[in-house]
């Protein structure tokens, strides 16, 4: 499905065009903004992070450890305003992905952690973590940030799954036995705070990196108060149905001519909603589209097409900028998106600052 977005935005060109023929004074009157005109291009936003990580994408890309398994991610862990950079390796069970973050005016290592090349991230634990299934038990491990680290805080492990074989039960945290009161007790922190994936959202084609760089944290600059406010009242009308737990929202320019669109994830189930809102002259206005099996959708920067895929494999596609869906294939340049954001009061403030 292709998208016109450019009707408007044509008739406005040829209002102004017709003006400006028209005119016979050398006058100029700045005519008033609306909701297409942005502060400035996401591109020509100036951010200290943007070259230190940039380098260290390419080094990555040009080491042994890349395959085309190797993905990587921007998250703002530590909630000072400055994503970390997250390195996934690769998808396989023992991978755990590099966590950097800007420490002065250089980046550094400041975790190591997770499995299949993701982990949990729990914003209002504050910490990050993974749990590992494997044949009969569960091994895992919570980190929090300590003296600017993420360092281990309770590690834990159960072999609940091993009873139907008459096995020995055993519940341990951090090492040490201990019964399963102590055990949910160390780990209730943990359980009831939301997390999502993380580690594993973009591809390491060029355009992936160029987007993620240059245009993905570049949103709060570019948008003019009044675009953040109808944003921001799109967001907050949505988080006012209590029944969609799982929501999340993402701002993603999905035809790359710098001006953002609003990402909208119902849930992380197959059947959730993806909500899209678009900017046009003196409104916002919105289409629904199907979403990936988790919730989300993938957008390719190379083709400009986002589409999802069902458990069958197929692809649903879609384009905002007029891009020939009918023989897409995705490129090297790719990104989950549509839940960058958990859907709360503070993450809509925070990402409309």
């Amino acid at each position: 499905m292709t998208i016109n977005k450019k009707t408007s935005i044509l008739a406005a060109c040829a209002v102004l065009s017709i003006c400006a023929g028209c005119s016979e004074t050398k006058k100029v009157e700045s005519l008033p903004l609306t909701l297409l005109d942005t502060n400035m291009a996401p591109q020509d936003v100036e951010l200290k992070w943007q070259k230190d990580y940039e380098t260290l994408l390419s080094s990555f890309k040009n080491s042994d450890q890349f395959s085309d398994k190797s993905m990587f991610d921007l998250t703002d862990l530590t909630g000072d305003g400055t994503p970390e950079l997250i390195i996934s390796p690769s998808d396989e069970v023992n991978t755990q992905c590099i966590i950097y973050t800007m420490r002065g005016v250089k980046a550094e290592n400041i975790a190591t952690i997770g499995s299949y090349g993701q982990f949990d991230y729990l914003p209002a634990a504050e910490a990050v973590g993974y749990a590992y299934n494997g044949d009969g038990f569960v091994i895992g491990e919570y980190q929090t940030l300590q003296e600017g680290f993420f360092q281990k805080d309770v590690s834990f492990y159960n072999n609940t799954e091993s009873a139907s074989s008459g096995a020995f039960i055993k519940y341990e945290i951090n090492g040490e036995d201990v019964t399963l009161a102590k055990y949910e007790e160390a780990l209730h922190p943990y359980k009831e705070a939301t997390a999502f994936k993380t580690g594993r959202k973009y591809t390491f084609g060029d355009d992936a990196i160029k987007y993620a760089i240059y245009y993905s944290e570049s949103w709060s600059s570019v948008l003019r108060d009044e675009q953040k406010k109808a944003f921001s009242d799109r967001l907050s009308a949505i988080l006012e149905n209590a029944d969609l737990k799982d929501a999340a929202f993402e701002i993603v320019d999905l035809d790359l001519n710098n001006i953002p669109e609003l990402v909208v994830s119902t849930g992380i189930l197959s059947d959730s909603q993806v909500r899209i809102f678009y900017f046009d002259t003196n409104d916002v206005k919105e289409i629904d589209v199907s979403c990936d099996t988790d919730g989300g959708l993938h957008y390719d920067m190379t083709s400009k097409v986002f589409y999802a895929t069902d458990f069958d494999g197929k692809l649903q596609c879609w384009s905002m900028a007029g891009a020939d869906i009918n023989s897409f294939k995705p490129s090297e340049s790719n990104m989950k998106c549509g839940r960058k954001n958990l859907l709360t009061a503070d993450s809509i403030a925070k990402a409309l600052a």
